[in-house]
């Protein structure tokens, strides 16, 4: 059976005239208009912000541990994208100048339908012939898709807020792109750090090679990029301003730094540890703390995101230190507390520098704010996007516990035993620690990361705790997990 697909290209067709009908975003728009956001607006910003930002990260995640609830949670995202889409393109109210939010909005919707029509086609379970073949490259697809989805959401929402602002035209181009793309740099950075922490530092340990290893790398290639950006790399350049020498220069030095501290971690394996990356966000720090500006409180904003970055840095050394020296064990389930704090400066240094752009600079100290007020409230920003990003991460920890318990396995037909990490239903011996199998089961689930019961605490210290799980077919052979076998004596 095949997917329909008519719905999706009628659905395309009906974007397109809606859109084609709308010029609230054409280039002899002018955005000072006088007028209120209007209220199909306001349901535009909502719908797509519970849709993108909500629904489809949770969806991601639940459909990476094979959740039930996947399917309608994406379901009711990709309805409310669309109704949104329209929306968007249909308001009245506030004019917009030609900006990049409206026109990356279409690479967002097939975007969009690409992932849910991949969808529709794994649901429909067509194995038959060619599809038979294909349908792996599909699962990749949709779930490279859902990934992606994550990253082009929120760059979608950063240029809404630019769009919504009136910002980076007439001359600012430049500037605020820098802004924007090093402040997100920063972000990506720190929750880069936090998956690290909380999910995925097995994972990197499994490829043998030191954590800082991958930092070095790529503190090295951006500051190369950096270095040859900075200086009338968008718009022209009349000579050599000491903000242009000032911040090719760090590109130079994150070049260096980062090429010295890749090369003394060429070998290195994941227990060998390096604080040069960590000293290199020290100096950037102390380098931007003292960057002069034309006015006095875009100095103070700029000196606040440079003492972010140099807490960053410090708390991570600090951090480095205590996990070389014992005093923080890395083999825990869960983080040390310490462990969050240089991703939170990281991922508030990055907020900080987004902030610092002339315009909005400007704007704020129009009004009166002072330094203290501005950063109180980019710092709440900080907290709720880290709560995000550590709320998605949580969410996949847990669900993962969930389905550890209901995982079925299939079972060998010469009687093999399988293993499966995270299987809660186990059977061990409690004295000598090995696995232990009662007469005539010859199918018992083994789960290496439960916990082991002291043999002290029982009144036999041969005693067995037996807890017994019979293996099961899986449903389809696409549904396997991967599985290892444990052999007993």
């Amino acid at each position: 059976m095949r997917p329909n697909t008519g719905p999706l290209i009628l659905l395309a067709a009906t974007l397109s005239r809606a859109v084609s009908a709308h010029d609230h975003h054409g280039a002899n728009m002018n955005f000072d208009t006088g007028q209120p956001i209007g209220a199909v607006l306001k349901l535009h910003i909502l719908l797509m912000t519970v849709a993108f930002g909500v629904l489809f990260p949770v969806g991601l995640v639940l459909g990476l541990r094979k959740s039930k609830w996947h399917v309608p949670v994406q379901s009711v995202g990709g309805v409310l994208a669309i109704i949104g889409f329209v929306l968007g393109h249909a308001h009245g109210g506030r004019a917009f100048k030609d900006n990049a939010h409206s026109k990356f909005s279409w690479f967002m919707l097939w975007l969009l339908v690409g992932q849910l029509g991949a969808g529709i086609y794994l649901k429909l379970h067509t194995e038959k012939r060619f599809n038979d073949v294909v349908r792996p490259y599909i699962r990749i697809a949709h779930k490279g898709m859902a990934i992606a989805m994550v990253v082009t959401t929120y760059v979608q929402m950063l240029l809404g807020v630019v769009a919504w602002l009136g910002y980076c035209y007439d001359g600012y181009l430049g500037q605020c792109l820098a802004h924007l793309i090093m402040g997100s740099s920063f972000l990506a950075y720190g929750v880069w750090l936090l998956l690290l922490v909380r999910l995925a530092s097995p994972w990197l340990n499994s490829f043998g090679r030191s954590p800082e290893l991958y930092d070095s790398a790529m503190i090295m290639v951006w500051g190369l990029f950096n270095t040859f950006t900075e200086h009338g790399f968008i718009e022209p350049a009349h000579g050599w301003s000491h903000k242009d020498l000032q911040h090719t220069s760090m590109g130079v030095i994150w070049f260096c730094g980062g090429l010295l501290s890749t090369y003394m971690l060429r070998k290195a394996g994941p227990k060998e540890r390096s604080m040069f990356p960590s000293i290199i966000l020290m100096f950037t720090g102390c380098a931007m703390a003292a960057h002069e500006q034309e006015t006095a409180f875009s100095t103070k904003v700029h000196f606040v995101f440079g003492l972010s970055l140099v807490l960053a840095g410090l708390t991570r050394c600090i951090e480095i230190m205590l996990l070389t020296t014992g005093l923080i064990r890395s083999d825990t389930k869960e983080p040390n507390p310490f462990q969050y704090i240089p991703v939170f400066f990281l991922c508030h240094s990055g907020v900080a520098f987004m902030s610092a752009n002339a315009e909005s600079v400007t704007a704020i100290g129009n009004m009166g704010i002072d330094i203290g007020t501005f950063s109180l409230g980019y710092l709440s920003v900080s907290f709720l996007l880290f709560f995000y990003a550590y709320f998605m991460m949580q969410l996949y920890a847990e669900l993962g516990k969930r389905s550890d318990k209901d995982v079925a396995l299939p079972t060998a037909a010469d009687g093999t035993v399988y293993q499966t990490v995270g299987q809660q239903d186990i059977e061990m011996s409690v004295g000598s620690g090995a696995p232990a199998r009662a007469p005539g089961d010859s199918h018992v689930l083994f789960d290496a990361d439960d916990d082991y019961v002291n043999a002290s605490d029982s009144d036999d210290g041969d005693a067995i705790q037996v807890r017994h799980a019979r293996a099961s077919r899986g449903s389809r052979p696409s549904d396997d997990i991967e599985l290892g076998s444990l052999h007993s004596n």
